[in-house]
C-alpha cells in the first residue's frame, strides 16, 4: 500500500553535463529553451503536439516526474541503481 519511487538519482541538466565532461572529457553545456526557442525546434509537430510537451516539461520541472516531495530513500535502497555517473563509467559512453 505505498509508493516506492525508483532512479538511479534525480539530477539536473546542469549537474548532468559537468558530470558528463569530468567522465568523459568531453566538453557538454546545457541551454535552457525560451518557449519560441522550442516551438522553432519543434515547428514539424503540430500545434497541439507541441502544448502537450510543452505542458509536460513544465510540470517535471514544477512538480518533478513523480510530483513534488516524494521519498527516494525505499526505492534506492531496494534497488541499487547506478547514478549517471556510475552508468557512464561501466558503459564507457562519450556522446556518439
Amino acid at each position: 500500500g505505498q509508493d516506492i519511487c525508483m532512479c538511479g538519482e534525480a539530477i539536473q541538466f546542469s549537474d548532468v553535463a559537468k558530470v558528463f565532461t569530468k567522465v568523459t572529457g568531453v566538453p557538454a553545456s546545457v541551454k535552457t529553451l525560451t518557449e519560441a526557442e522550442y516551438r522553432l525546434g519543434m515547428q514539424f509537430a503540430p500545434k497541439f503536439i507541441q502544448d502537450e510537451f510543452l505542458a509536460m516539461f513544465q510540470w517535471f520541472q514544477e512538480y518533478g516526474y513523480y510530483g513534488k516531495d516524494k521519498d527516494w530513500t525505499t526505492g534506492k535502497q531496494l534497488t541499487g541503481l547506478n547514478t549517471f555517473e556510475q552508468w557512464l563509467k561501466k558503459n564507457g559512453w562519450k556522446g556518439q
